[in-house]
């Protein structure tokens, strides 16, 4: 069985991992790609087939339909995605990791893939 990792759960699984231990509320791009990529690693490291389905026509659909929680923004010459202001990590629990598998979860919350968002190993 092959494991589909979206941008809805990528940015979703990022950020709450980002309010959780740094409080920070934003990922860019690039650290989304990183994160991504060792979450797949890790999954296949363990025997899951797992990919990432991401594209800019995706992306764009993400922060249309869920346009309450996130929004872009830019720095410099790099742009990224930021947790609204009035969203809990509680809300993005509910909406986001309720039906993740323990494995899913497990390569989200892993240490060395955390590691790219720059939130530091407990």
């Amino acid at each position: 069985m092959c494991i589909y990792i979206g941008i809805e759960d990528l940015v979703a699984n990022a950020l709450i991992e980002l309010v959780e231990n740094t409080e920070k509320r934003e990922v860019m791009f690039k650290e989304l790609d990183e994160y991504g990529a060792l979450v797949v690693k890790y999954l296949n490291d363990k025997a899951e087939q797992a990919v990432l389905i991401l594209s800019k026509e995706r992306t764009n659909e993400f922060l249309h339909d869920y346009s309450e929680y996130f929004e872009l923004f830019t720095r410099g010459i790099e742009e990224g995605i930021r947790l609204k202001e009035d969203v809990s990590v509680e809300k993005l629990w509910e909406q986001f990791r309720g039906y993740l598998s323990v494995d899913v979860m497990l390569a989200f919350i892993d240490k060395v893939s955390v590691g790219a968002l720059g939130v530091s190993a407990c």
